[in-house]
């Protein structure tokens, strides 16, 4: 099972940039949150808010879960700035099916909310095919923060 990349949604830098609200960085536990959905969403890069998801896993296993380690590296490669969070752990011995992982950042930290989270990018977990999933049955399920982070802008 191969990921793909991260591909932005086009709110992405407002988003994160806008006085109104929480840098990347922002120390409040729960700025950032991830979330899973599965095959039956389809990304779009102009959705906006957590109201255009369909599919999402929102209780038990693969519910959704703040983001760790939030960092970000604007010195590594001169004008550019990636984005970094530590390694996604939705837990071990966990029984999870998703096609996507979708970084949001609540309204409120650390509160998923089917209707107000911005969405920032998401990631095609299994690109074998338009419907391949990943899966774990009773086992991690961790998706790898890449190397030079989850996006890079220019």
């Amino acid at each position: 099972m191969a990921a793909g990349s991260a591909v932005k949604y086009n709110g992405l830098e407002k988003t994160l940039t806008s006085t109104d609200n929480r840098d990347w960085d922002d120390a409040t536990p729960g700025n950032i949150m991830f979330v899973l959905a599965g095959a039956g969403y389809t990304p779009i890069a102009t959705h906006s808010t957590t109201t255009d998801l369909t599919n999402v896993i929102t209780a038990g296993d693969g519910a959704p879960i703040s983001a760790t380690g939030l960092t970000i590296d604007n010195t590594t490669t001169p004008g550019t700035t990636c984005y970094k969070s530590a390694d996604v752990n939705f837990g071990s011995a966990v029984t999870i099916e998703a096609k996507y992982l979708i970084a949001i950042q609540p309204v409120t930290p650390g509160t998923y909310s089917a209707t107000t989270g911005k969405l920032l990018f998401y990631l095609n977990l299994n690109t074998a095919s338009g419907s391949a999933t990943a899966i774990s049955t009773a086992s991690d399920f961790v998706v790898y923060t890449p190397a030079n982070g989850w996006i890079k802008t220019v």
